[in-house]
């Protein structure tokens, strides 16, 4: 680098052109005579900056030039080929060979480093537009291709008559036009069946997303939240602001019990783990719904005696978990349904609704709410009682059909909010 007296190679330029020195002038030049010594020694810092003060930029470049090609870095390689651009002037072969090697230097270091960022893209730009001006119309061209610019790419594939490498690129461009189309399509219909309630294809819109995305960062983090709120277990929970919640059930076997996996989780004193069982027959056989003790420490009363076995719930009644907490039932509906509700103890006033599975069970008379539940699958479906009931999803109208419950649903019923927990 030149420095001393002229405020670097840069302070040089700004003196005006340099002319380059005759035959006889280079002879009795001293500069001149200096700048060969250095370079014969392997100074090349000092030869280029005597050669400039000799009135031979070019020479300074190819000096510049020679010390990029023996850089023990990078950084070092970079610096040493802008200076030789600097001082090439109007050369053109050899202004070629310097943009085309610190257009081959910069790309390298883009790579090295990641291109991720809106400012690594414009390094890499930069790049190929110096392999461009440098006749490197191959590298340029897969350069413009790492950032996306399939345009520019085409571009440079064709000044250089690479036309295998453009055939190549427009195939890939017809492929990535129809990946992102597909991308769109796919993202379109999940937020679509988000709204309409229609959870199952909700995911399989999602999982094309997955499918057909070059980042799936965020479509997996949108599948993985939407399948951590799928309900799968034939139990959905539905809370009327301000009052108790109503658990839903379409399953085999209700227990009731203080575990929290129970069908009816309580937490009244006395009441075991898994307490008792209610089990569900089919809708053509009698009893319904039976009532088993699961061995609890202080046992399930039916009029104040310990049942043994299984004991019919029919009607209307109530049933004891231990000393402290009563539980109402009653048997509705066509095919029959059973309602609890939890009279005493702390968690007075909670409801349960047990259904067979596939069974469709209006909650107007339950809950006062003009809509009707099923559980298909394991899973939850809500739908109006009919066309006058105006029924909206998360703040969305829904004009037919059923709504797939999934947590965290918030439905508004006729101007009353329910969440789904």
């Amino acid at each position: 680098m030149i420095k001393a007296g002229f405020g670097g190679a840069r302070g040089l330029a700004a003196c005006g052109s340099v002319e380059p020195l005759s035959f006889w002038k280079r002879l009795f030049s001293a500069d001149y005579r200096a700048a060969v010594s250095a370079e014969a020694a392997g100074q090349l810092e000092q030869a280029a900056e005597h050669f400039v003060l000799a009135g031979e930029p070019v020479e300074a470049a190819r000096i510049h030039l020679a010390r990029a090609e023996r850089a023990d870095s990078r950084s070092t390689e970079i610096d040493a080929l802008r200076d030789a651009l600097h001082w090439v002037g109007a050369d053109e072969a050899l202004t070629k060979r310097i943009k085309s090697a610190l257009g081959r230097a910069l790309l390298s270091r883009a790579r090295d480093e990641g291109v991720a960022t809106a400012r690594d893209h414009r390094r890499v730009r930069e790049a190929a537009e110096l392999l461009l001006a440098g006749g490197d119309y191959a590298s340029a061209g897969e350069a413009l291709e790492s950032v996306g610019d399939a345009s520019g790419a085409a571009k440079a594939y064709r000044l250089g008559g690479l036309v295998e490498q453009m055939e190549l690129l427009m195939s890939d461009e017809v492929a990535e036009r129809e990946r992102a189309r597909q991308e769109r399509e796919s993202f379109a219909d999940y937020e679509l069946h988000m709204r309409l309630g229609d959870r199952e294809a909700a995911r399989e819109a999602l999982r094309r997303c997955l499918d057909s995305a070059a980042n799936k960062v965020e479509y997996r983090h949108l599948y993985d939240q939407l399948e951590s709120r799928m309900i799968g277990s034939g139990r959905v929970v539905l809370r009327r602001r301000g009052q108790p919640a109503i658990v839903v059930v379409g399953v085999e076997a209700v227990v009731l019990g203080r575990d929290p996996l129970c069908e009816l989780p309580l937490r009244t004193g006395g009441v075991s783990r898994r307490h008792a069982v209610i089990a569900v027959a089919g809708p053509d056989e009698s009893p319904r719904f039976s009532l088993r003790d699961l061995g609890s420490r202080n046992g399930t009363l039916i009029g104040g005696l310990p049942i043994e076995g299984r004991v019919p719930l029919t009607g209307r009644g109530r049933f004891e978990l231990g000393d402290q907490c009563a539980v109402d039932f009653v048997e509705q509906g066509v095919p029959a349904a059973l309602a609890l509700r939890v009279d005493r103890g702390l968690d007075r006033d909670l409801r349960l609704l047990v259904i067979g599975s596939g069974e469709r069970l209006g909650l107007h008379e339950v809950v006062e709410l003009p809509v009707a539940i099923e559980i298909r699958g394991g899973r939850p479906y809500l739908s109006a009682r009919d066309a006058s009931v105006a029924l909206l999803l998360d703040g969305d109208p829904i004009a037919a059909g059923s709504v797939q419950l999934i947590r965290g649903d918030v439905l508004t019923v006729d101007g009353v909010e329910v969440e789904v927990e």
